[in-house]
């Protein structure tokens, strides 16, 4: 039996040598002609290596069409339901599903395809970007073995990696390479409209907002004609927060309210807090604070999942501040750490450095430089240029208010340098 890509890609996994793995088994050379498959191992061999690997035998499956075409079919169609649904609990529980199901394939090219989704999955739940990161690297070695839709995968999971790694110009380069070659990945329909979808959101993000529009556009008249409605939904928010960057307010808003219109009229009732969440945050742009802390608080009230809560606490905080109500800030920021500790999610560390710094500012402590300086840390740490740039600003003046001129000169000064980085300038005259 071949299954020499499945020893090598949990041998990479693991980042375990050739040799570790063969010591007391087989010579290492005879390892390397078994991992690419140009030997069958005798059973007892390919039990030890896997038992080495702590790999399942028992979820071996001998090569048979049938059997795998039913899977791969399967796959397939599991694949496109959660990406098309775009829903955490259904992908979760798919995931699950698979993992827990899947019997590891002779065939090397399911076997491929199987892995490329499984990880686009995990990517999707954010679980553990270390051990995501080894599941690329695996995976990396076998790119020579990859058909053209293998390598669209692939390629795919690198732009979200990167992207959830918060390397936004490696995430655009890799969506940029995925366009440029579109024709050669033989894609259907929906999994073209949501590349254009996913490559509109990032240079939303990066402040691309024209270069946006058309992909925009593309990908909200597909989920229209195609009744996709949660899809035409997700559009509509997008093209409202373009809008919005664009202060375009009326605009915005009118399509936050055909976003609305769609929820009531298809019951799709779980995503107007995602909506209530945008329209507080255009009322904030539009200085309507008090209509903003309305929103926000909606938001909080129709999310379904705890995590999705943060970012509306965290909204609150900020318009709260803006008005000096220190006692609703100290409060609210209590409410988002204790919540931050409950979920007990790693990627959700940045709410907690913020809830942190704003409750220390509007306290009388007086640690808040020390809260700061973790808190900008924190995010040099992992290159969130935007937030190093506001918080050494609050630093800056919170040094000046307190006399202590010297200390807030070097923050201004660090301010402005993260400020060039983050508007991408070098030079003032830039500016």
């Amino acid at each position: 039996m071949k299954i020499g890509h499945l020893i090598r890609a949990e041998r990479v996994r693991q980042d375990m040598k050739q040799i570790v793995l063969a010591k007391g088994i087989c010579t290492p050379s005879y390892l390397s002609k078994i991992e690419r498959n140009q030997i069958e191992p005798s059973e007892d061999i390919m039990l030890l290596l896997m038992a080495r690997l702590d790999m399942d035998p028992g979820k071996l499956q001998k090569t048979d069409e049938q059997t795998e075409l039913e899977f791969e079919k399967m796959l397939m169609g599991i694949y496109k339901l959660v990406i098309t649904s775009r829903t955490d609990k259904l992908t979760k529980e798919k995931l699950d599903y698979l993992e827990k199901n899947s019997p590891l394939f002779e065939n090397n090219s399911l076997h491929y395809t199987y892995s490329l989704i499984i990880l686009r999955f995990r990517l999707i739940l954010r679980i553990d970007l270390v051990e995501t990161k080894k599941d690329i690297d695996a995976l990396s070695h076998s790119v020579e073995q990859f058909n053209s839709y293998q390598m669209y995968l692939f390629k795919l999971n690198l732009a979200i990696y990167a992207y959830s790694a918060r390397n936004r110009k490696e995430s655009i380069a890799y969506f940029e390479d995925i366009l440029d070659n579109l024709d050669k990945f033989s894609l259907s329909e929906w999994e073209k409209a949501e590349i254009y979808y996913m490559i509109a959101v990032i240079y939303v993000a990066e402040g691309h907002i024209s270069t946006s529009a058309d992909y925009i556009r593309y990908a909200l008249n597909f989920f229209r004609e195609n009744l996709m409605m949660s899809r035409v939904l997700d559009c509509y928010i997008l093209i409202g927060i373009t809008r919005k960057r664009s202060e375009q307010f009326q605009e915005s808003l009118d399509a936050y309210s055909k976003a609305m219109q769609i929820c009531d009229e298809f019951n799709l009732n779980n995503e107007k807090g995602i909506i209530y969440h945008n329209i507080g945050t255009l009322n904030s742009a539009m200085n309507n604070s008090s209509q903003a802390l309305l929103y926000y608080q909606k938001s909080i009230d129709n999310k379904k999942d705890e995590d999705d809560k943060l970012i509306s606490i965290f909204c609150l905080i900020v318009e709260h501040s803006k008005r000096s109500d220190k006692l609703l800030v100290i409060e609210w920021a209590n409410r988002g750490i204790d919540l931050y500790h409950r979920l007990n999610d790693e990627n959700q560390l940045s709410y907690f450095h913020h809830f942190n710094l704003y409750k220390s500012l509007h306290s009388e402590n007086g640690y808040f430089d020390e809260i700061a300086k973790e808190t900008i840390q924190h995010f040099k740490d992992i290159q969130d240029f935007r937030y190093i740039h506001k918080y050494c600003i609050a630093l800056a003046e919170w040094y000046y208010n307190n006399r202590k001129y010297k200390l807030s000169s070097i923050y201004y000064r660090e301010a402005n340098r993260y400020g060039y980085i983050y508007r991408k300038v070098e030079k003032w005259e830039d500016l």
